[in-house]
């Protein structure tokens, strides 16, 4: 009878040792963060895994496509930095991530091509106010100040009337381009407004080259390591047939403490043991109040209202021949008298406050590896009414820009043969494309309160969230959503390690 009794005990702590090491999870994305959670797990002998995947693919904010030569991306685009980013580290030993290498070429509204000089102080100018850099001088002068953008006009048109004291033309020109620096500094951080973004920063640059690309593969290069799709495919992992698309979740219910139920909108429902969130900031602004069942604590809540989310867009056109040198990148600066003008003169897509929506674009460059790809980058406050505009508009307005601004330079320009676009304002399964630190809301510590899991009562992390914007110092990049990923998939090794 004894001898039966252990028999019994020994099979239900074999099973309960054999729950613990392969418990169920969901993982919520598959962006950088949610195959970087899954592929983390299924190396380490978790496979009773599920991705389920709103889009119809992988990538999430990083989107290659196929177009013209090469691949372009929708989303991340330029690896930033070497040390101790681990994109480039996961990718190194391949030789895949190649130098930027173009001039940038500044042209005034009447086609002059403006010297390197305004170009270059500008950019200086911009990098002394950045609040991730050190500056005495700044700090001394904008101290008080909230955000960058009072920070840029304290200290904008005074830089610029003594720099050109003894050049008036030139002075005008810079004064003019002043729109344009704002446009160029918002594309780095995404908010509508340099008013939105705070002047204090717990953000880290990874040191080195900042604009490694990806020499055509495309961002999505990233994935495929991940996956062990490349450099061979036959190395692939398995968890790849566990991603789940069209899934798009509408509840997560985590109120029984023993387990979390998923519900999608096409009514599928997912039960695991523990759930890793990587929606994005956007998303959680937008539904966490319907999302989750019970509601998100108040700290996270209060997190996902504070840290910023903003937008920008990219417009790829293909040409039918390469007009333009493709070793140069070109940026425009409208005088006060063309902004004016434009409203008339092109009159079709967005204005908003005066100010057409061919303002806010940020610079023209060719695709790697792909010449007669021209992208380009707007920024600013009217992202959401570009992305809806039709695409005979947004072409109508990028040729006005470069027969204006370039018509004396080149004289064969050709329209464009097709033309695709970023729409991740619009998208409801992103609302956005990443976080930054709002000057209204700014505290240290937001992303840690965002990442902090929901536990049950024994403590086991129920609910647990990754993305870039849960990252406390890499926030708005892709080496920063992978890390996060890892984070939360270690978290849930270590939590089912043997004692």
């Amino acid at each position: 009878m004894m001898y039966g009794k252990l028999l019994i005990l020994l099979a239900a702590s074999h099973l309960v040792f054999a729950l613990k090491e392969n418990p169920s999870i969901l993982i919520i994305g598959s962006g950088p963060s949610g195959i970087a959670a899954a592929t983390r797990l299924w190396k380490h002998n978790f496979t009773n895994i599920k991705v389920l995947e709103a889009e119809n693919r992988i990538g999430g904010r990083v989107h290659s496509v196929k177009f013209g030569d090469a691949y372009v991306d929708l989303g991340g685009e330029w690896c930033h930095g070497k040390k101790d980013n681990i994109v480039y580290n996961m990718v190194k030993e391949y030789n895949i991530l190649r130098h930027t290498n173009v001039n940038i070429q500044m042209y005034y509204a009447n086609g002059t091509l403006l010297g390197h000089d305004i170009y270059n102080n500008l950019i200086e100018f911009a990098e002394s106010i950045d609040a991730s850099v050190n500056n005495t001088e700044v700090e001394e002068a904008c101290g008080n100040f909230a955000s960058i953008g009072e920070c840029f006009d304290k200290r904008f048109n005074s830089t610029f009337i003594k720099i050109y004291k003894n050049d008036s033309g030139k002075q005008t020109i810079s004064l003019e381009a002043k729109e344009w620096l704002q446009n160029y500094m918002l594309g780095y951080d995404s908010p509508s407004t340099l008013y939105d973004l705070a002047r204090r920063s717990s953000y880290k640059r990874c040191e080195g080259d900042l604009a490694l690309n990806w020499n055509g593969r495309g961002y999505k290069t990233i994935l495929e390591v991940m996956l062990q799709q490349y450099p061979d495919k036959n190395k692939e992992l398995s968890v790849v047939n566990n991603i789940l698309f069209n899934k798009e979740v509408t509840r997560i219910d985590w109120g029984n403490n023993t387990q979390v139920d998923v519900l999608c909108t096409d009514n599928t429902t997912y039960t695991a043991d523990h759930v890793i969130c990587t929606a994005s900031l956007g998303v959680l602004k937008s539904s966490h109040g319907t999302l989750f069942e019970p509601g998100l604590p108040a700290e996270k809540v209060d997190a996902i209202r504070k840290i910023g989310f903003g937008a920008i867009m990219k417009i790829i056109l293909h040409f039918p021949y390469t007009w333009w040198n493709t070793a140069q990148a070109y940026a425009f600066v409208w005088s006060a008298e063309d902004k004016e003008k434009v409203l008339t003169e092109f009159g079709k897509g967005p204005v908003k406050n005066g100010r057409s929506w061919l303002t806010t674009n940020v610079m023209f460059f060719t695709a790697e590896n792909n010449p007669k790809v021209l992208i380009s980058f707007f920024a600013g406050d009217m992202i959401p009414e570009i992305e809806q505009e039709s695409d005979e508009v947004l072409i109508a307005g990028c040729m006005y820009m470069f027969r204006k601004f370039l018509g004396g330079t080149y004289k064969n320009i050709s329209d464009p043969d097709d033309i695709i676009k970023s729409t991740w304002r619009t998208n409801p399964h992103f609302r956005g494309t990443y976080s930054f630190e709002h000057a209204s809301h700014y505290e240290q510590g937001l992303p840690d309160k965002l990442a902090a899991p929901i536990t049950g009562k024994n403590g086991n992390p129920t609910v647990m969230f990754a993305g870039e914007a849960t990252h406390p110092y890499y926030f708005s990049t892709v080496h920063g959503a992978i890390e996060s990923g890892y984070r939360e998939a270690d978290r849930l090794i270590h939590y089912y390690a043997p004692e």
